[in-house]
């Protein structure tokens, strides 16, 4: 039976983190703190794990996600404190290697919008702004992003650059979207389909866009529904189901 769209999601992010690993996550991000967690239990990952609350190497069998992902209740027990200041230091330096970010519109381009809806000048939706995505999107290594799978949010281009995706395309620089439907790469050829979730079909995936055009480079992995274990790594980090109230299915 297919998992939720929510769980595969975690499934799908958590994947990308390897062993050794400088994983960063901002605020707002319930997903990626479970990918992370799931990396860790369930993948049996070892990776610097650091978080918006400046809690640095949290203990992933202890950790809880809140209705804020900026809590410091989630992780009580940790090695230390680093500073966001030291974050963005270690960023600039080359050594951040992973980082999520969610996005209210993504373009074909891997520009990210989260500022506004519509005419920036009289904005349809007012949006809560980037923080330090423009400044931390071109020096992650390897950035995934995730959002809905929504004519309103995979778009031909955004109505508002808050990060530019195009100089990490031009520097082949990682850079990935999972959805609750899919796994997108942005590539010099454009967004590349590179797996759909179990039991979705190919053609409904690339046609269910806001104009965004989706290829088809080649194979199509599936991401299979997640086992028993897998879910229970994932209960384990939440307890209270707070995942599901994203809204991702």
């Amino acid at each position: 039976m297919p998992s939720r769209p929510t769980d595969m999601m975690i499934k799908c992010l958590g994947s990308f983190i390897k062993d050794g690993d400088y994983v960063f996550h901002g605020l707002n991000s319930i997903i990626p703190q479970l990918a992370m967690a799931y990396a860790s239990l369930y993948l049996r990952k070892g990776f610097i794990w650091h978080g918006v609350t400046e809690q640095f190497m949290i203990d992933p069998k202890s950790f809880k996600v809140y209705p804020s992902s900026g809590d410091p209740n989630s992780g009580k027990n940790h090695l230390g404190i680093v500073t966001m200041v030291d974050a963005f230091d270690i960023a600039s330096k080359g050594l951040m290697d992973l980082m999520y970010f969610g996005a209210a519109q993504i373009d074909e381009e891997a520009n990210i919008n989260l500022s506004v809806i519509g005419n920036y000048e009289n904005p349809r939706v007012k949006l809560p702004g980037g923080a330090a995505v423009a400044y931390l999107y071109p020096l992650v290594k390897r950035i995934i992003i995730w959002s809905k799978h929504d004519p309103r949010v995979l778009v031909k281009k955004v109505d508002f650059i808050t990060a530019s995706g195009r100089k990490r395309i031009e520097n082949n620089m990682e850079t990935l979207l999972c959805t609750n439907k899919a796994l997108i790469e942005f590539t010099k050829d454009g967004p590349m389909l590179r797996a759909v979730f179990e039991g979705l079909d190919v053609n409904d995936v690339i046609s269910s866009t806001g104009g965004m055009e989706i290829n088809l480079g080649g194979k199509v992995n599936v991401i299979s529904s997640l086992s028993n274990d897998e879910l229970e790594a994932i209960a384990s980090a939440d307890p209270d189901g707070l995942r599901y109230e994203e809204n991702y299915g």
